[in-house]
């Protein structure tokens, strides 16, 4: 980040209530979660609900409550619109509102987060929406309309959460460290689509109409509570050097007014080469975001793993029940051996932190479109057939994602570090849009043609994306420049928190000396 230097003015001090101890304590670069905390002097409860570790389990809760939630509801709209004597395409309207949602939220979420000090509030309105789609709900079982506003609403909610939750760690986590913690939040991903959907039917069978419902607003209770109570690294240091900066704006324009000869000489020692403001930051919009070829690539296969799985769920479920006259609980678990391999995810991450994310991602992309094509084989027993699945599962997991920590770095590289949301407000857009086309594409080659037609087509559009990877992705060469880069802007911001630490010292020596000579005079 680049930051202008200092210009000292006695007569615009320093904000006192920045909390510089706390600043100087979240800049170390390689702190570990446990030095943060020895090295803080903060009560237990501030230091644990700053901690890494409590912002990792914050972020994995809500990703596992948004996706439960989704779980829970979404098998049981059928029976809701059925109730209501309506056709089948209304529940392709609800997706759509979903779509929508979601396509509106992410980057609008994205913006305003990376222009605030702090990314929790934004959370806190998403799962508002959440709040607010779980109600309508559970009182929309007469009104279609309400249907549609609690699908938007869910929409806004996920849009924001995984948008935000990222950039989130992000904004805590080294290059190094990265991918291992964002695979370890995509396992509150898995587990909250597969303990969702039979979760919803048993309490609903066994408990009430409404139970699923409630249950819901439960853990979004629990959600909010643990949001509510983190504190953000990244909003002290952000307060403190925009605090900074705005003061430096201004003195710089009061140099610019017309000075005496004492002040014009002051004006060239500013201007000094030893005292010239660096070059100004470059900004990280989404404009400049989607000219990084890298950038690109991850959000390609972001689409493309999206496609794939979408894809087969309306599909796959036809053909098993087809081909092995397999009843609707059988397949859904079967469907698990998609979900369970997703596991993988932590080991992925932590292999790409140390390696980079080039080859494991090209060669399990590889992998998994064999895969899909052998699905496809008219033929295969079953038991083949879940083993497939499995691998496809594992492999969409290995490469998917070492794609987000592609995206953090990527943004260091083009901007200053303040464009994490956005950028990750692309992302979910992306995956979004993957979600959407798949069903579409897979459903619509299937009624024309066969399932193997259904998979080859999934597995040559995987094929396609192996150049891109191998030309763009990073090494492990681009992820040794990852964590300098992510070092440099650590020292960057330390620079300038010692900077302002000096300036409030010297301010306070200054008004201390004041009110002893004042003392003394009198």
């Amino acid at each position: 980040m680049s930051i202008q230097p200092p210009v000292h003015d006695q007569k615009q001090p320093i904000d006192a209530d920045i909390d510089m101890d706390r600043c100087a304590t979240l800049s170390e670069p390689n702190a570990s979660a446990a030095e943060e905390d020895d090295a803080a002097p903060t009560s237990r409860s501030t230091q644990l609900r700053s901690s890494r570790t409590f912002l990792s389990f914050t972020v994995g809760l809500a990703v596992f409550v948004d996706l439960l939630c989704y779980g829970i509801i979404m098998p049981l709209t059928p029976f809701i619109i059925e109730d209501l004597g309506l056709k089948s395409t209304a529940n392709g309207a609800l997706i759509a509102c979903y779509a929508i949602g979601l396509l509106v939220s992410s980057p609008v979420a994205g913006i305003i987060s990376d222009k605030m000090a702090n990314r929790r509030v934004p959370m806190v309105v998403g799962l508002a929406c959440l709040l607010l789609s779980t109600v309508c709900f559970m009182e929309a079982m007469k009104y279609f309309w309400l249907l549609l506003v609690a699908r938007f609403a869910a929409g806004l909610a996920g849009g924001t959460m995984m948008t935000l939750g990222f950039a989130l760690l992000s904004d805590t986590y080294p290059a190094n460290q990265l991918g291992a913690e964002m695979g370890k939040v995509m396992i509150g991903q898995t587990l909250g689509l597969m303990v969702g959907p039979p979760l919803g039917g048993l309490l609903q069978d066994h408990v009430g109409e409404k139970a699923p419902y409630v249950f819901c607003i439960i853990l979004i209770a629990i959600d909010l509570t643990a949001r509510l109570l983190i504190i953000e690294p990244r909003s002290a240091k952000i307060l403190a050097i925009r605090a900074y900066q705005k003061q430096q704006e201004s003195q710089m324009a009061e140099m610019e007014q017309p000075r005496s000869s004492d002040e014009n000489l002051k004006a060239e020692i500013a201007a000094s080469p030893s005292t010239q403001p660096a070059a100004a930051a470059k900004t990280t919009t989404m404009r400049g975001l989607l000219t990084n070829k890298r950038l690109i690539t991850a959000l390609v296969v972001s689409f493309i793993q999206a496609f794939l799985i979408a894809a087969l769920e309306p599909v796959l479920p036809l053909v098993l029940a087809d081909r092995f006259n397999l009843s609707k609980t059988q397949i859904g678990v079967i469907f698990l051996a998609i979900s369970i391999p997703s596991f993988v995810s932590p080991i992925a991450g932590w292999f790409s932190d140390k390696h980079g994310a080039k080859w494991m991602s090209g060669i399990a992309i590889a992998v998994c479109a064999v895969l899909v094509i052998v699905l496809g084989i008219p033929g295969v027993p079953l038991w083949a057939m879940i083993v497939f699945l499995v691998g496809i599962g594992a492999t969409c997991a290995t490469y998917i994602t070492p794609v987000l920590g592609e995206i953090s770095a990527v943004v260091r590289v083009t901007g200053d570090g303040d464009g994490f949301a956005r950028a990750f407000a692309l992302f979910n857009m992306t995956f979004s849009l993957g979600m959407v086309a798949g069903p579409l594409l897979g459903t619509l080659i299937y009624q024309e043609t066969t399932f193997l037609w259904t998979c080859v087509l999934i597995g040559v559009v995987t094929v396609l994306l192996l150049p891109m990877v191998f030309l763009f992705m990073g090494g492990k060469k681009q992820k040794m420049k990852d964590q300098a880069r992510y070092e440099q802007d650590m020292e960057e911001q330390n620079e300038v928190l010692n900077r302002i630490q000096a300036e409030k010292s010297l301010q306070q020596g200054q008004q201390q000396k004041q009110e002893i000579d004042s003392t003394l005079s009198v």
